[in-house]
C-alpha cells in the first residue's frame, strides 16, 4: 500500500521512479520493514511498471557473499 501511494504521487510529475529514492521513503516511514531490501526494490519496480512508469535501478547492491570451502 505504501509503495503504491509513493508511485501514484511520483507519476503525477515524473516518468521514472528511482528505486533508491522510493526505498528510502518507504524505510523512513516503515522502520521495521518485513521484507528484505532486494524484495522491496523488486516491489517498487513492479509497481512502477504497473503504473506505466520507467524504473531507475539505482539502488546500491550489497556485494555477493562468497564462501570458499576447501
Amino acid at each position: 500500500m505504501l509503495i503504491e501511494q509513493y508511485v501514484e504521487v511520483r507519476k503525477k510529475r515524473h516518468d521514472v521512479v528511482s528505486v533508491r529514492q522510493a526505498a528510502s521513503a518507504v524505510l523512513t516511514v516503515m522502520k521495521a520493514c518485513p521484507v528484505s531490501r532486494s524484495e522491496l526494490n523488486d516491489m517498487i519496480a513492479a509497481s512502477a511498471v504497473a503504473h506505466g512508469l520507467g524504473v531507475a535501478f539505482d539502488a546500491q547492491q550489497s556485494p555477493p557473499q562468497f564462501s570458499i570451502s576447501r
